[in-house]
């Protein structure tokens, strides 16, 4: 039990690799808050945790509404009076080229891949600083250690996030937060669904998301001390 009294709000909770992060942090004793934009997939994720009597709760959030945000994280407070971690994992994928790009596609990836991460990061972090600890963990991806053709929209946003977790890391490494970036490669997730079968056989050749979890969770026990800004997941 790794986290046992911690509190971790976790975006993009109800699929993918938040949903399995939710789970690995429930099964280590965290209480571990669902968010997401559909309160609905949150309740069934936490149904499921709940039943194997573990803690979790759940919160309709949009990481680009900043009144909704600060809102939320002020309930999160005042019912459990703290945040010990944050998990920022909530975006999307739209992948075109440079000449195939629409602005609406670009602006929708910039504001809820980076300007969410942003938002989630400025709200959370004062109650961190008064507590004088916490983690906060970045879910960005391999696309920024290496770069595809047609992935425009999506490597800019991906780039920034990166920017923003390592500049976050300088400004509060000796405040007692741990900021790390954790880079997983092509992981099967929904994400891929508009691009690629759940049927065919690269699913199973891409990286399983209970795996992002696990090193996710290695993340979030490392102290602000050790200075550690990213770690990177390999298929």
């Amino acid at each position: 039990m790794q986290l046992k009294n911690k509190t971790a709000l976790i975006t993009g909770a109800s699929s993918g690799i938040g949903k399995e992060i939710a789970k690995k942090f429930a099964e280590e004793g965290a209480l571990v808050i669902l968010t997401a934009r559909h309160l609905d997939k949150l309740k069934q994720v936490q149904k499921e945790i709940e039943n194997n009597n573990y803690c979790a709760d759940s919160f309709e959030m949009d990481i680009t509404n900043r009144e909704q945000i600060k809102d939320t994280i002020e309930k999160i407070i005042k019912k459990y009076n703290k945040i010990d971690i944050l998990v920022n994992n909530a975006g999307i994928a739209i992948w075109n080229s440079i000449q195939d790009v629409s602005y609406k596609e670009f602006d929708d990836q910039i504001n809820i891949n980076l300007t969410g991460y942003f938002n989630c990061i400025k709200e959370v972090v004062p109650y961190m600083l008064k507590e004088k600890s916490g983690n906060i963990v970045n879910i960005i991806t391999s696309t920024v250690k290496k770069t595809k053709a047609g992935r425009v929209a999506y490597a800019a946003s991906k780039y920034g996030q990166a920017g923003l977790s390592n500049a976050v890391h300088e400004d509060l490494k000796d405040k007692g937060i741990s900021i790390i970036a954790v880079y997983p490669s092509k992981t099967n997730t929904p994400i891929h669904d508009r691009y690629i079968s759940k049927n065919d056989p690269q699913r199973e050749k891409m990286l399983k998301p209970e795996k992002v979890a696990e090193v996710v969770l290695k993340a979030a026990l490392i102290p602000a001390a050790k200075d550690v800004r990213e770690l990177v997941i390999d298929s």
